[in-house]
């Protein structure tokens, strides 16, 4: 409703400026979603490889704009992962080996440096593919 009423008082020219804002959000959305998904789909364990290669090709089905500007970011968490690995968390008992945490290393993957200016990059290429009704699928 803001969106809307700000559109109104600037009239013609502030709504190509509102339609402009809109769609990097949007953008950014599905890249952070991609991101986690491909971070997913990276790992070894063979269940949560398959839920991120299905939620990556999920994204991809309604995604706007071509393929090569999204594999930057798959590109960015693959090395990061590299970089850093798995976060590892302390197991029950004092005397307990470290496990890996995936699911907490992916959840926080799109906020690594490296990974977040991949999204905004990618998120600036897909400005004009997401003023686009229609996805990918």
């Amino acid at each position: 409703m803001a969106i809307m009423l700000s559109a109104l008082l600037a009239g013609c020219s502030g709504q190509s400026q509102t339609v402009k804002a809109e769609t990097k959000p949007a953008a950014r959305d599905d890249l952070v979603q991609y991101a986690t998904a491909s971070c997913l789909a990276f790992q070894q364990n063979g269940y949560l490889k398959d839920q991120g290669e299905r939620w990556a090709g999920a994204v991809m089905q309604n995604a706007r704009g071509p393929v090569e500007k999204w594999t930057p970011v798959a590109d960015a968490v693959k090395a990061e992962l590299a970089r850093t690995g798995v976060a590892q968390g302390q197991g029950e008992g004092p005397q307990s080996p470290t496990v890996p945490l995936p699911v907490m290393t992916c959840g926080q993957i799109a906020t690594k440096p490296t990974v977040s200016r991949s999204i905004d990059a990618a998120a600036n290429a897909l400005i004009d593919d997401y003023r686009n009704e229609k996805g990918n699928g």
